[in-house]
């Protein structure tokens, strides 16, 4: 599974539920060894606060599921560096790191995933873990298709100036994954995150129109002013204007900053209000979606692709 966008939480969550479900009725074991094994691919934001949050739900999930004991469940996280949360520094990332081993989360460092073939996590230093659940995390890459443009490539990404341009190609913009920019205050790119892509398209836009208007493009920097992430209920790690914050205090901070940054005050109010309740009462385990709905829909595009094909 990957954990790109809302729609792809909102599967992982069911998934979860459907797995802790299956297991309270499974009387096989290695079966329901697999089913209660859940395994994370990458250990930067998006495979730490992945982690973190179906180590949660699993956990706190166990109550409504009697015959699933606690020693069962096994949550994995697998990242190819030394230390998780590297985009943090050392210090948070081994603060995250055994925040995690005390709630029971298996990391595993130095190693990556090779393959995932019949139930089974392959990794590079030749373990196998069977899990029921594979999520990826490990990153993106840039697009295949900038290989095939004849612009000059930086670990696959276009090289541009410092007024987001690609050299050589006179009114060509590049941003975002896609774009090496060059860092002015060091020695390498900006990394390819929302905070630096957003400000590069609106720049790429200023100076779209200010090349129309024959005037002088304006060059891009940009330093962040810090970075966020959740490592499970009520716990965080945020690097802010060189201070570095960890515990209930940098969970407040990544809730807070997120909340701030949704668009509208109804949706600041209602996100707000489910916030204050999930302090004081337990989890929803409300599928919204479930295993069921998703081999269905399966279906149906198995359907509508074998029409295509006949059609064509």
């Amino acid at each position: 599974m990957g954990i790109k966008s809302l729609g792809d939480a909102t599967l992982l969550r069911a998934a979860v539920i459907a797995m802790l479900e299956g297991a309270s009725l499974e009387s096989d074991p290695v079966r329901r060894k697999r089913m209660l094994t859940f395994v994370v691919a990458g250990g930067g934001f998006a495979g730490v606060e992945t982690i973190g949050a179906i180590n949660d739900l699993a956990r706190e999930s166990l109550p409504h599921y009697g015959r699933i004991n606690s020693r069962e469940v096994r949550v994995v996280l697998i990242h190819g560096g030394k230390v998780i949360l590297p985009e943090l520094g050392e210090a948070l990332g081994l603060y995250a790191e055994e925040k995690l081993r005390k709630r029971q989360v298996n990391i595993k460092l130095g190693a990556r995933v090779t393959a995932y073939a019949d139930g089974v996590v392959h990794c590079d230093d030749g373990e196998t873990i069977p899990a029921g659940t594979l999520v990826w995390a490990a990153g993106v890459s840039p697009s295949p298709i900038l290989k095939s443009l004849p612009f000059e490539l930086s670990k696959g990404r276009v090289v541009v100036n410092s007024i987001l341009e690609v050299p050589g190609y006179p009114d060509v913009w590049a941003v975002g994954d896609c774009a090496a920019v060059a860092d002015t205050g060091s020695t390498t790119a900006y990394p390819p995150t929302a905070q630096h892509a957003l400000r590069e398209g609106k720049l790429v836009g200023t100076n779209i129109r200010a090349r129309l208007n024959g005037q002088e493009p304006k060059t891009f920097q940009y330093e962040a002013p810090g970075q966020l992430a959740t490592i499970g209920r009520r716990t965080g790690v945020a690097p802010i204007f060189g201070f570095k914050f960890s515990g209930i205090l940098g969970w407040i901070l990544w809730r807070t900053v997120y909340l701030m940054k949704l668009p509208r005050l109804e949706k600041k109010l209602r996100v707000g209000l489910q916030c204050t309740l999930d302090v004081f009462f337990e989890r929803d385990l409300g599928q919204y979606v479930t295993l069921r709905d998703i081999a269905s829909l399966n279906r149906l595009l198995e359907a509508a692709r074998k029409t295509e094909a006949a059609g064509d």
